[in-house]
C-alpha cells in the first residue's frame, strides 16, 4: 500500500469503502504526518480530540456496511479557523478570542461530517482574514511546505499548507478576495472558489452575518491535490440554507455542446505580472487549445476598473465599520497592513459614494455577464508573482502597498462579480460564469494531465 497521506481524497475514500484501508488506519497515518510536519509549517493551530476521533473512526469501521454511500467517509480534512466546528476554538487569529469555542458546527462543516469526513483540526489564518499572507497575532506564521522560506499565502493559508504537506486530504477555506486561490497557487495545489451563494455560510458565533459585500463576493470552498477532489468536496458543500438568505440551490444547467471559448486575461486588469507567471498562463492556454477550447485574447468590459471597485467597496466597509471595532484586537502587523491596503481605496464617511459604487458594481456585473455569454471561461493569473518570501507584505510603504495590490488585481475582480474559479497549482485560474462551476471544473480537468501531478511536500 502506498503512503496513505499521498492519496487523493477520492482514492482514499474508495479504498475505505472497499475495506482495503480502515478509517482508523487512515486517521493514524495523517496524525503522524501532522506530528512530523506541522511544527515547521504551522498549518494546523487547533486540533480535534485525538482519542475521541480515533474511537469514532474505530466505531465507523465496525459499521462499514451502513456507511457505503458517504462520499468522504474516513477522509481527513482541515477547516479554516473562521468556520465553526462544535467544541473547537474559533479565534479569528487574535489573542482576545484565544479561548472562544463554537457551540455548534456551521452548515458547511455539518455537511462535511454528514458525508463521513473526519476533521483533524483548524487551519491558521491572519487576523480577521485581512491579508494575502497567513500571519496570525495569536498563532504566528504559516510557512509554505514546499519551501519554508516562502509564504503559504492567505487568508486560507493554514488549510492550503495542510493539504500541500499531506496532513489532510482536503482543506476548507473562504475566499473574499483570493483567499482560497492565492494560497492554493502559492502552495502548488488546487482550489475552488464557488460562486457567491453556492455554499451556505451559516455561523454559530458572532458575528454571524458579514458586511453587505460578503453576501455578493465571499464564498466557502475546498482545497485539494486533484480536480476530482475539488469536485467531490464541492458536491458535499454546495446548497442553500435558511440561515443564509443569500445562498442558492441551483441545478447545474445542461452542458453546452462542444468546447467553450476561453478569454486569456492578463494585464488588461492593470495587473503587474512576472514573466514566469506569463509563461505559465501561456502554458495553460496551450493546454486548453490542445483540448479543443477556443482560446482568444479578450477581457471583460472596463477590466481595469473592476479590481479598484472591489477595493472601494470592501475597503470602505473595512475602514469605516470593521477596523474601529477590531483595532484594539489585531496585532500591529495585521493592523498596519489593513489600514495601508484599504486606505488606498476607502470612499470616506458619506453614504453617497458607497451607494454609487454599489450601483456601479451592479452595472459592471451585468456587462460582464453579457460579455461572458460570448466568453464563458476566462483564464488568468491568480497573483502576479510566484510564492513570495514570508515577509512580503510586512510593514509596506504606501507605494509598496499599491504595487502589491497591482499584483493581486486578477484575484479580486472575480470576487467583485461573485464568479466561480478554479485555482491551478501553477498560479493560474479558470473563471466561469456565475453558477457554472461545472464548466470551470471541466476545463481544469482538461488541463490537469498536462501539469505535473500534485504530491505532498
Amino acid at each position: 500500500m502506498s503512503d496513505l497521506c499521498s492519496l487523493t481524497a477520492a482514492r482514499l475514500a474508495a479504498l475505505i469503502r472497499a475495506g482495503e484501508v480502515s478509517r482508523r488506519e487512515a486517521l493514524v497515518a495523517h496524525l503522524e504526518r501532522v506530528e512530523a510536519a506541522n511544527p515547521a509549517v504551522g498549518a494546523i493551530v487547533e486540533f480535534s480530540d485525538v482519542e475521541q476521533a480515533l474511537a469514532a473512526a474505530a466505531a465507523a469501521d465496525e459499521s462499514r456496511d451502513s456507511r457505503a454511500g458517504l462520499p468522504l467517509d474516513g477522509v481527513p480534512v482541515s477547516v479554516k479557523d473562521t468556520l465553526d466546528v462544535a467544541g473547537m476554538r474559533r479565534t479569528e487569529g487574535v489573542r482576545a478570542f484565544a479561548e472562544r469555542r463554537s457551540p455548534a458546527s456551521c452548515v458547511a462543516v455539518e455537511r462535511l461530517l454528514a458525508a463521513g469526513a473526519c476533521v483533524v483540526g483548524k487551519g491558521n489564518q491572519p487576523d480577521f482574514k485581512v491579508r494575502w499572507n497567513t500571519v496570525s497575532d495569536l498563532y504566528g506564521t504559516t510557512r509554505n511546505p514546499r519551501d519554508l522560506a516562502l509564504s503559504a499565502g492567505g487568508s486560507s493559508g493554514g488549510d492550503a499548507a495542510a493539504v500541500a504537506s499531506g496532513m489532510v486530504a482536503v482543506g476548507i477555506g473562504t475566499d473574499y478576495g483570493g483567499s482560497i486561490r492565492v494560497p492554493a497557487s502559492f502552495c502548488g495545489i488546487w482550489g475552488l472558489r464557488p460562486s457567491a451563494g453556492r455554499v451556505a455560510d451559516v455561523r454559530t458565533l458572532e458575528p454571524r452575518h458579514g458586511a453587505p459585500t460578503a453576501e455578493i463576493m465571499s464564498s466557502i470552498g475546498p482545497l485539494a491535490r486533484s480536480v476530482a477532489d475539488l469536485r467531490l468536496a464541492y458536491t458535499v458543500l454546495r446548497g442553500a440554507s435558511p440561515g443564509d438568505p443569500g445562498s442558492f440551490s441551483v441545478a447545474d444547467p445542461a452542458a453546452a455542446g462542444g468546447h467553450l471559448r476561453v478569454a486569456r486575461v492578463g494585464g488588461e486588469t492593470g495587473a503587474a505580472i512576472a514573466p514566469e507567471i506569463e509563461a505559465r498562463l501561456d502554458r495553460v492556454c496551450a493546454l486548453l487549445a490542445e483540448a479543443g477550447y477556443d482560446v482568444v485574447e479578450a477581457a471583460p468590459p472596463r477590466a481595469a476598473r473592476l479590481p479598484e471597485l472591489w477595493g472601494e467597496l470592501v475597503g470602505t466597509e473595512l475602514v469605516r465599520v470593521a477596523l474601529p471595532a477590531w483595532r484594539e484586537l489585531m496585532g500591529p502587523s495585521g493592523l498596519q497592513h489593513a489600514e495601508e491596503m484599504f486606505g488606498l481605496f476607502e470612499l470616506g464617511g458619506g453614504v453617497e459614494r458607497y451607494v454609487a459604487a454599489l450601483v456601479e458594481r451592479r452595472a459592471l456585473a451585468a456587462a460582464a455577464a453579457e460579455w461572458m455569454e460570448e466568453h464563458p471561461l476566462v483564464v488568468a493569473p491568480v497573483a502576479g508573482m510566484p510564492a513570495p518570501p514570508l515577509d512580503f507584505d510586512e510593514y509596506l510603504s504606501t507605494a509598496a502597498t499599491r504595487d502589491l495590490f497591482d499584483r493581486m488585481r486578477n484575484a479580486v475582480w472575480v470576487n467583485l462579480l461573485g464568479l466561480p474559479a478554479v485555482a491551478l497549482p501553477n498560479g493560474i485560474q479558470i473563471v466561469a460564469r456565475r453558477f457554472r462551476e461545472d464548466e470551470a471544473l471541466a476545463a481544469a480537468e482538461a488541463v490537469e494531465p498536462g501539469l505535473p501531478p500534485v504530491m505532498p511536500a
